[in-house]
């Protein structure tokens, strides 16, 4: 019964963090405050952009299962890195304060003392390592577009903290969501799964072979 109730009480303290970006009251348990850590509440948008590249590539030629399986894995690994190295990045440029609004809506990793520094480096690099080993696989099985598709996404999404661009301080956070979360990550898991891109002019598909 005890057992029950807690992991009862491990899956309601899941989708707390979930729906919030906070972590649950009293005792955090080490996958909550991973959720937390990665900002896993936002991870849904990444996800949909992998739903719609798999609904326009499902039926076409060359479509392969396990590889838009593994692609959708690679971009959320690279989402949840992103959101590690842009705490990062807005941590040692000053921008993240206690009052900063990024500190209001959900706990910084390392203002709030949920970890160090350290240790935030540790997971962004873990996570990136995970991420390189799913596009080396991609590489393999589809060539370099994957590799193109993937450095657009990991640079804009870099730039959008790190020095020297800030793209958000410029006022360019909002298009350089829309290009990496609209052609890059749809596009690149479409190419991932199916090996080319279509493009349909007047009824008639032209396939486009990177």
């Amino acid at each position: 019964m005890a057992r029950v109730q807690e992991r009862h009480s491990l899956l309601a303290n899941w989708r707390y963090v979930l729906a919030t970006t906070n972590p649950p009251k009293g005792h955090v348990d080490p996958v909550s405050r991973w959720l937390v850590l990665t900002r896993a509440a936002v991870l849904p948008m990444t996800l949909t952009a992998a739903l719609i590249a798999g609904l326009l590539g499902v039926n076409e030629p060359g479509f392969k299962w396990w590889l838009f399986a593994l692609a959708p894995i690679g971009i959320l690994l690279a989402h949840a890195a992103n959101n590690l190295m842009n705490d990062l990045f807005d941590l040692d440029v000053g921008t993240d304060t206690g009052d900063y609004p990024r500190a209001l809506y959900a706990p910084h990793p390392v203002l709030s003392g949920m970890v160090t520094r350290k240790r935030l480096t540790a997971a962004a690099l873990l996570v990136n390592v995970l991420d390189l080993a799913i596009l080396v696989v991609l590489f393999v099985e589809r060539g370099w577009p994957v590799v193109a598709f993937a450095l657009g996404g990991f640079f804009i999404s870099a730039a959008y903290t790190a020095p020297p661009l800030r793209l958000k301080k410029h006022g360019l956070g909002e298009p350089s969501v829309l290009v990496v979360w609209g052609p890059l990550l749809v596009g690149g898991v479409y190419y991932s799964a199916v090996g080319t891109i279509r493009m349909k002019f007047s009824g008639d598909a032209k396939a486009l072979t990177m």
